[in-house]
């Protein structure tokens, strides 16, 4: 790899000094990363068509941004590109690279250049690279160490799960014995399915996301055939290192190149990255065996998402010029972790069983049979305004569960109401909520507090819809519990527009309400709210049938 980036260096450098691509003498150039995501991929279309000597047009401009060839928004990006010092010139007589933006050059060509780049072959013989970290253990682990450290966990980390530990913490201390059944009715990345799993419970997770129930599902199958796994990692990988070089010529499904909207997917993924997510995927979907071909997509989905130009922070937010690892290294990293975390599952082959479910949890009496279920743990969403399939979109459409904007709005129907884009028409749950005063409160506060705001976002509502969602997830699961069942909810207090929500409390009024007995609360931690900037607590509500 580091050759080959010694002779692109090389290659460019020459380029330059013979005048193939014209550089101009300018002052200081801003911050790449501060540029406005349409400027930014501008001139990243700009660099490459003067690495390619060719010169970029308008309906190109357009084409790749989606705005029309005329637009003043178009326009003036470009000429803020000049402004900025990333460039000099014009579409009509060609641009010139700013002499100190040469670097930058350097690095989007070397990041899109998939033509003649150099891919990592460790994959072919199933080893890492030189700077991975090494195992923590060679020996044989317990159950306990395997869930500690995050084995199969680490798969497809995802935002806002709780600690490995916890979940076997509360087992123990509940007394939940094997074969009982735990639910997730919030499943998302499955933490709490794999622990139970682990310590030989049965599970049943509910998500209202496709992905999410994807993820749990692959990870919580570990009756795979490793010596098929690796023989068909090697094939595919020979497969993709043979023809990524010649995509271009390469008669291929696009899928979500076509169906994801063009402004998103070059949101989340540089045109070289595109390309090599849709030839591995392509070559993915060839394999037969199910269970194989599931995990090598999640290893897929999850090494796209890190490489792409995403940053969760907590909203979603987008950095085309941050360093970010190759998605190939990325890859060839969790395809071997996976056949690792595997071999040391297989050696203990005494787990309980998980039954995933693509639907909203307040649906549950359609999969569970009364008087069933010995102990509930989740984390549910929280009344803060993040909109989950905003941050799950490129997996959607990459693993092709959306093909539309409807079909996403399908999916945010049937979801907690816990961000004001997740609030439609029909939405009536609250209705449920405004019977308890404390609810009321907290809405007629923030309603003060944004009744003079034009922005169309109504947080009083979201904050009444919340409460009813959950008040119903609450209810509809009581009758399904065992006498003396626990359902544990990890849940924090929040702040909305500067109004307090204590959410802890109102769940435990709620189950109180319900019929729920011994309803309490213990602290888990501490977070600090990152809009106001003060300590809110983390708290496991506790409530028992």
């Amino acid at each position: 790899m580091k050759e080959n980036i010694v002779r692109l260096d090389e290659f460019l450098i020459n380029l330059t000094k013979t005048e193939k691509i014209p550089v101009e003498t300018k002052g200081e150039i801003a911050n790449p990363n501060n540029l406005p995501f349409l400027q930014a991929q501008i001139l990243q279309k700009i660099y490459l068509d003067l690495f390619e000597h060719k010169r970029t047009t308008i309906e190109e401009l357009s084409e790749l941004t989606d705005y029309p060839k005329d637009s003043k928004i178009l326009n003036d990006a470009i000429e803020a590109l000049d402004e900025k010092g990333f460039l000099d010139g014009n579409l009509i007589t060609n641009f010139r690279i700013s002499e100190n933006c040469l670097d930058l050059f350097s690095k989007i060509v070397k990041k899109n250049d998939y033509k003649h780049k150099k891919y990592s072959t460790n994959i072919l013989q199933f080893t890492m690279p030189e700077n991975f970290t090494p195992k923590l253990f060679e020996e044989e682990q317990t159950i306990s160490e395997l869930n500690k450290y995050g084995t199969v966990h680490k798969w497809y980390d995802y935002l806002e799960d709780f600690p490995f530990s916890l979940i076997e913490d509360k087992i123990k201390e509940y007394k939940i014995k094997p074969n009982s059944l735990v639910v997730e009715p919030f499943v998302g990345g499955g933490t709490t399915c794999i622990s139970a799993n682990f310590f030989r419970c049965n599970s049943i997770g509910f998500d209202a996301n496709p992905l999410m129930t994807f993820i749990s599902e692959v990870k919580t199958t570990w009756d795979i055939d490793l010596a098929l796994y690796k023989k068909q990692v090697i094939k595919i990988a020979e497969q993709f290192l043979e023809k990524i070089h010649n995509y271009d010529s390469l008669k291929l499904t696009k899928g979500f190149l076509e169906n994801m909207p063009k402004k998103e997917l070059n949101q989340w993924l540089s045109p070289a990255l595109q390309k090599e997510a849709n030839l591995l995927k392509n070559l993915i979907y060839s394999i037969e065996d199910k269970k194989i071909k599931n995990l090598l997509l999640l290893a897929m989905s999850k090494s796209c998402l890190d490489a792409s130009y995403v940053s969760f922070c907590p909203g979603t937010t987008f950095y085309p010029f941050r360093e970010k690892e190759e998605f190939w290294d990325l890859f060839t990293k969790k395809v071997i972790q996976i056949y690792e975390d595997l071999e040391k599952v297989q050696k203990h082959n005494n787990y309980g069983k998980s039954k995933l479910i693509n639907d909203t949890c307040l649906n549950a009496s359609k999969y569970i049979k009364p008087n069933t279920i010995n102990f509930i743990i989740t984390s549910p969403p929280y009344p803060n305004d993040l909109e989950y399939t905003r941050q799950t979109r490129l997996e959607m459409y990459l693993l092709d569960f959306v093909k539309n904007m409807y079909e996403v709005q399908q999916i945010k129907k049937k979801m907690v109401k816990g961000s004001t884009k997740l609030i439609f028409k029909e939405s009536k749950s609250e209705v449920f909520a405004l019977k308890f005063n404390d609810v009321k409160i907290v809405s007629d506060k923030i309603y003060e507090q944004t009744k003079d705001k034009n922005w169309g976002f109504d947080y009083p509502r979201m904050v009444r819809e919340y409460f009813g969602d959950m008040y119903l997830c609450l209810k509809i699961i009581h009758p399904l519990m065992k006498k003396n069942a626990h359902f544990l909810l990890v849940v924090g207090d929040q702040t909305v527009k500067g109004v307090y929500i204590p959410v802890c409390d109102i769940l435990i009024k709620m189950g109180q309400e319900i019929g729920y007995r011994n309803c309490r609360k213990e602290l888990f931690r501490m977070r600090r709210s990152t809009g106001h900037n003060i300590l809110l607590p983390e708290e496991i509500v506790i409530i028992e049938k």
